[in-house]
């Protein structure tokens, strides 16, 4: 019960200081240095593991990763490529109400700090038509620009998570996407029962739909190239974002100062010492008998274990508003309960998508503050529409629980 007490401490610190809008690595660094300290880790013991965590493969493989990811999303950015996704877009799509869809779920293909920014000029003058209220314009684009984070492979969370698990991301992105489903299918019933059908203002000729449709697919050609060198030719995904990101320094006709642009705002200082501090401190609660002492308290089955799977992440996610802090905090700690040699992939999915669900609720995340306030959204007038499409997503989760383990 002792060794629970300080990980809860650990964890109270974590939320403090994340609330106080400290930087997330360097909060995991602090923590580390804590867990260190309350658990009696020899000095020399604790410098050796943090130096042997630092220069892992695994760790240089992840951060390596992240950065490759990073440098796409700022390729395609600043190229314009999503501009002209979207023009595009607006010309092939048959049913209009799906443009208060598509441009942002397509935007949501490509990880970013407050991405749902990017759609919200689009579903601004598509709602316009149909006079939408600012709540229904918020909750459109925010909700069709998180469809993707329960298992698109490029998203930094998803990656960590795999990482903390020791699972091929294929492997987690496979067993989770049905929740990318779930959620485009709640959100286009809850698009397509309030919002009423109007036919198309122009139609497109033929030869101009297959015009756009090829501009659409030709915006994001990286991504694409990334995921089926992934999942069909089953290439490693840190050596298919580095050929990803080699042929768009091929093909594209830019100056050398522009090039170099693009590659130093990729490499974040931040996320270096995020992923740094994240390998650090899950090897430093290994090492340090941290774990051991949660899973002495709490068994790694039972109710107990299962309310924990659902706490831990729900409320950090909650309380942060901050997408990899729900991994980054509570999926270390969950291992013993998950799995260390054969995670259970019912288990990670669930504590998964109750940390997710958490942060859409979150009055702290960025993307639901800052698109609120585009809009002049009321944010309790948009939970009123968002609890029940989140609560569809979760009600899912909680299913595949009960249906594969409880029962």
């Amino acid at each position: 019960m002792v060794g629970l007490l300080k990980i809860a401490f650990v964890i109270l610190l974590f939320l403090v200081l994340i609330k106080k809008k400290w930087d997330l690595g360097l909060v995991l660094f602090l923590a580390t240095i804590l867990t260190g300290l309350l658990f009696g880790l020899n000095l020399k013991i604790f410098a050796k593991n943090i130096l042997k965590s630092l220069i892992a493969n695994e760790t240089l493989n992840l951060l390596s990763i992240i950065l490759l990811v990073l440098y796409l999303g700022n390729f395609l950015q600043s190229r314009g490529n999503f501009k002209r996704m979207v023009d595009a877009l607006k010309n092939i799509v048959r049913d209009p109400r799906l443009i208060l869809a598509i441009p942002s779920a397509f935007i949501g293909l490509l990880p970013m700090m407050a991405g749902a920014m990017m759609g919200a000029p689009i579903v601004e003058e598509a709602g316009k038509r149909w006079n939408l209220t600012s709540a229904w314009k918020t909750f459109f684009n925010y909700w069709f620009r998180h469809i993707w984070e329960y298992s698109w492979p490029l998203y930094v969370n998803l990656i960590l998570a795999a990482a903390i698990v020791k699972i091929p991301i294929k492997k987690i992105s496979f067993v989770q996407f049905p929740f990318t489903v779930l959620a485009v299918a709640a959100g286009l019933v809850v698009l397509f029962k309030h919002v009423p059908y109007l036919p198309k203002e122009e139609e497109n000729s033929e030869k101009r739909y297959v015009h756009d449709t090829f501009r659409v697919f030709f915006s994001i050609w990286p991504i694409l190239l990334t995921i089926i060198l992934i999942f069909i030719f089953r290439v490693p995904m840190l050596l298919s974002l580095g050929i990803a990101s080699f042929l768009t320094q091929i093909f594209s006709r830019m100056k050398i100062r522009e090039r170099w642009k693009i590659i130093q705002e990729s490499i974040s200082l931040k996320i270096v010492l995020l992923v740094a501090s994240l390998m650090v401190f899950k090897r430093i609660l290994e090492v340090s008998g941290a774990l051991d002492s949660v899973v002495r308290v709490i068994r790694p089955e039972g109710i107990s274990a299962y309310i924990l799977l659902f706490a831990a992440p729900f409320f950090v996610g909650l309380l942060t508003g901050v997408n990899q802090a729900f991994v980054a905090i509570a999926f270390p700690l969950l291992v013993p309960i998950m799995g260390t040699d054969r995670p259970d992939m019912v288990l990670v999915m669930f504590a998964y998508v109750s940390g997710f669900v958490g942060i859409l609720l979150s009055p702290a995340h960025l993307c639901l503050v800052l698109t609120a306030d585009y809009f002049k959204a009321e944010l309790r007038d948009v939970y009123k529409i968002l609890i029940w499409p989140v609560s569809v997503v979760f009600g899912g989760a909680l299913l595949a629980l009960v249906v594969f383990r409880i029962l």
